[in-house]
Formats: C-alpha cells, sequence, structure tokens
C-alpha cells in the first residue's frame, strides 16, 4: 500500500472516490490518500476555448462558405463531467494532463459539432449574399441555442460565449461578388450623383421659386398699402371737403346774419334819420313864425364866451363901412384870445 499526499491548485475541483463512493469533495483541496483503495478525479473550474472553422456549410443557393470563430464554455457541474468524462488523476500530474487533455478535446468535438449543425441551419435559409454579412447574428444564435442544448447539460458544460471572426465564400465565388459589388457601389455611386445633381437643380427651384412668391408678397404688400394711402388720402379729402362745406355753410349763415344786422342797422339809421328830420322838421316850423333876430338872440343865449366874441367880431365885419376907426391893442387882443 501506497500512502501520498496531494496538494491541489484553488482552480481545479478534486473528487477523492474511495469503493465507488465520493468520500470527499472540493476545489483547491489537499489529501492524503492510498493510491491502492482511492482514486481522484480532477476537474478544471477555469474558462476554456475551443476554435472551429467549416468550409463545407452550405446556403441557400447552394454556394459553399468558410466560417471561422471561437467558443468559450466552463464546466458548471462537475460532478455530471466527472461521470462522463475520465478526468482521473492518476499517479502523476504528467497523467492527469494526458487524461485531461483527451476529456477536452471530447467536449470540444461535442460543441464544434453542435455549433456545425446549428449553422448549416441558420445558412440553409440564408442566400450567398446574406451569408457574408450575417456573423453577429450567427453568433447571438449559436450562443443562445447552445446553452440550452441537452447534450452539452448533460456534461455539465455551460457555453459563455460565441464570436464569428469570419464568413467568406469560395475565392472564384468571392471574385464574383466583388465585380457585382463594385458595379452595384458604382451605381450607387452614379445614383448618388445624379440624387446630388436632382437635388441641387430642386434646390435651386425651390429658391427660385421662394424669390418669386417673395416677389409676389411683397408686390402685395405694395399694393395694399398704395390702396391704404388712396383710402388715407380720400378719407382725407373728404374730411377736408367736409370742413370746406361746413365753413361755407358757416359763412352763409353768418353773411345771413350780417346781411340781417346790415338791414337792421339801415332800418335803425333809417327810423333815426327820420326822427331827426322829424325833429328839425318840427323846430324849423315853430321858428318859421319868430322874428330873425329873436332866433339870433335865442341862440347867442347858448354860446360860449369864444363864440360870442367870434360872432361880435363877424358882426363888425357886416358894418365895417359905417366904421371910421377900429383900435385893437395887443392888450385887448390877448384878453380876448384868453
Amino acid at each position: 500500500m501506497a500512502i501520498r499526499y496531494q496538494k491541489f491548485n484553488p482552480t481545479e475541483y478534486v473528487f477523492a472516490v474511495k469503493g465507488g463512493r465520493t468520500v470527499r469533495e472540493g476545489a483547491g483541496i489537499s489529501c492524503l490518500y492510498s493510491t491502492l483503495r482511492t482514486s481522484l478525479m480532477v476537474v478544471p473550474m477555469t474558462e476554456s476555448a475551443v476554435s472551429f472553422a467549416y468550409d463545407d456549410i452550405l446556403t441557400a443557393d447552394f454556394q459553399r462558405i468558410n466560417v471561422q470563430g471561437d467558443a468559450a464554455y466552463v464546466i458548471e457541474n462537475y460532478a455530471s463531467a466527472a461521470g462522463l468524462l475520465d478526468f482521473s488523476y492518476g499517479n502523476s500530474r504528467k497523467a492527469y494532463e494526458t487524461a485531461k487533455l483527451l476529456a477536452e478535446q471530447t467536449i470540444e468535438k461535442r460543441v464544434v459539432s453542435q455549433m456545425k449543425a446549428r449553422a448549416m441551419r441558420f445558412f440553409r435559409d440564408l442566400t450567398i449574399r446574406e451569408a457574408v454579412g450575417a456573423g453577429t447574428e450567427l453568433a447571438d444564435v449559436l450562443t443562445a441555442s447552445l446553452r440550452e442544448d441537452e447534450a452539452l447539460m448533460s456534461l455539465g458544460i455551460r457555453l459563455l460565449s460565441v464570436t464569428v471572426l469570419g464568413i467568406s465564400p469560395q475565392p472564384d465565388m468571392r471574385k464574383a461578388l466583388e465585380a457585382a459589388t463594385r458595379e452595384e457601389i458604382l451605381r450607387q455611386q452614379d445614383d448618388a450623383l445624379y440624387s446630388r445633381r436632382n437635388a441641387a437643380i430642386e434646390q435651386e427651384r425651390a429658391i427660385k421659386e421662394n424669390e418669386l412668391n417673395t416677389e409676389i408678397r411683397v408686390a402685395e404688400k405694395e399694393k395694399e398699402r398704395r390702396e391704404k394711402q388712396m383710402e388715407t388720402e380720400k378719407m382725407l379729402q373728404e374730411r377736408k371737403s367736409e370742413m370746406a362745406r361746413r365753413k361755407m355753410e358757416d359763412s352763409i349763415a353768418l353773411e345771413e346774419k350780417n346781411r340781417s344786422l346790415v338791414e337792421l342797422q339801415t332800418e335803425n339809421e333809417r327810423q333815426r334819420a327820420d326822427s331827426r328830420i322829424y325833429e328839425t322838421q318840427a323846430i324849423l316850423t315853430l321858428l318859421a313864425g319868430l322874428d330873425p333876430e329873436l332866433v339870433r338872440a335865442l341862440a347867442m343865449s347858448s354860446m360860449d364866451s369864444g363864440k360870442l366874441i367870434a360872432q361880435a367880431f363877424t358882426d363888425i365885419g357886416k358894418g365895417a363901412e359905417k366904421i371910421g376907426t377900429l383900435n385893437i391893442t395887443p392888450d385887448l387882443l390877448d384878453s380876448l384870445v384868453k
């Protein structure tokens, strides 16, 4: 009997099996065991990657394509993996590495086969043109479907991710696609050029229409402004005419009032004149029978001294032929003037 002590890494899940029963298990444990009665199963806990390349995938139009990529997985159920795959530790680390390599190859083969089957079903409904650009969609489909694959789940494997590195047709088909794509790109370039020209023409036409519409709107605004101005002038003219008419009516009314006033004044003056004439006639009639000297005396009685002196000199002048000598001294004249 050989007794051994073995310490394992933290990334290794260890099963100690004795008599067909697991007597101890755990991650990164160390154990003292008998090589004759105890067997060790060591399942790796780290992530593993597998590359795949398929060159016989057919599309819906029967064209072969090449698909390349990587897939990452991890052993999630250690008991299932240890029960279906050989992860025996053996008597040395070297023997374990050989057994682990064979187990991993088995897992990789299972993963690659399952992915190829699903990739063939995926491209069966796509044409060669559609298939070339479907890398991301293929990766999503493979990841979603393989995570629920019973065959992989039975091995205790969980798929982490699938990355499609490239999808390419056969060389002759690639040249044909490149030529067709080149022609399509050139045609699209021509279409883009024509579209730009048409867009420029359309834009220029729109600019012209906008300019014409602007001119029309400006003309309409100018017309409205002139009409408004004419209406304003007409309104002002009507107001001026109305004011002139009212002024004329006021003038006519004033002249009518003036005429009435003049007629009234004339009538009053005539009546006053008639009154004076009547008064004069009455006085003359009264004085007609009186002595002239008496009338003169009555008139002189109401005169002031200056008028009396003037009348006296007048009377002296009338009888000048009867006067011999008349002496008027300066003193007498000064006293008469004063």
